[in-house]
């Protein structure tokens, strides 16, 4: 949360331009908890430079209470490519402690400021909220990206959602994903599909909504130049061999009743 007043906008007294001579130079000489005590009894947020200077620094360091420190700094960057790396930093630091909230606020903040982070920042916050079973949050961040133009998504930033996606069962969902990563140029490899169908396997669902789903899977291999790995072959064959005892399983009781009574139709013991 922002520390500063907006309202403030008296001229820097004799002490803050001594606070602020001080504060570069430990920046400058990289003492960055001595320089975020200085920072925190400013009665105005330094220049921006100097506040990214000291958001990186911490966040570098990625030690909980640094990364917590340098939370704080954030709210008081102006955007541009330094600040988009400030929160970068942060962000990781973030995920290095955790700290999986705060890094969906630190993401909000960057948004706020019309700041985009990095992909592979974006890849680690969608990755580490599929990890933590948040994944309708995750479907948010993808959808928040894809429809931009400052970001492309990637096979890193789909594969863990899709997977997850597909454990919960959400197969339409999971259909619509994978084409519009492959829509948006999203080539996934052999073993990308592959996980796919491996967590398809593991849910045990016989629905039609499955169904489509392998088929739309075996098509998209196909389009892809993706040779069927021997399991996914093996695992569509299954599928189709448990459809096919369901119904050998009413054949069966069906001719078990006829079993039951000789030509004459008498009952036999």
């Amino acid at each position: 949360m922002a520390r500063f007043s907006s309202t403030n906008v008296a001229a820097p007294s004799r002490v803050d331009d001594d606070l602020i001579a001080n504060f570069q130079l430990l920046l400058e000489k990289r003492q960055a908890t001595e320089a975020m005590q200085i920072f925190q009894s400013l009665k105005k947020p330094p220049a921006t430079a100097l506040s990214q200077r000291l958001a990186i620094m911490l966040a570098k360091r990625a030690t909980l209470k640094d990364t917590k420190d340098a939370i704080d700094v954030n709210p008081t960057l102006k955007p541009d490519d330094f600040t988009m790396l400030a929160f970068i930093f942060v962000s990781d630091a973030c995920y290095r402690n955790k700290m999986l909230k705060e890094a969906l606020e630190v993401t909000e903040e960057a948004h706020n400021l019309g700041v985009r982070l990095d992909l592979p920042a974006y890849n680690n916050l969608i990755n580490a909220l599929v990890d933590a079973d948040q994944t309708d949050e995750a479907i948010l961040i993808l959808q928040d990206i894809a429809g931009g133009d400052v970001i492309s998504p990637d096979e890193t930033t789909y594969a863990g959602l899709i997977s997850a996606i597909i454990s919960q069962r959400e197969f339409s969902q999971a259909m619509e994903t994978i084409d519009q990563a492959r829509t948006s140029g999203v080539k996934f490899s052999g073993e990308t599909y592959m996980s796919f169908m491996s967590s398809l396997a593991d849910v045990e669902d016989d629905s039609d909504a499955m169904d489509r789903l392998l088929t739309y899977l075996e098509t998209s291999m196909d389009e892809d130049g993706i040779e069927a790995f021997e399991e996914f072959e093996n695992a569509i064959i299954g599928h189709d061999d448990d459809d096919d005892d369901d119904d050998d399983g009413d054949n069966d009781n069906d001719d078990d009743d006829h079993d039951d009574h000789d030509d004459d139709g008498n009952t036999l013991h």
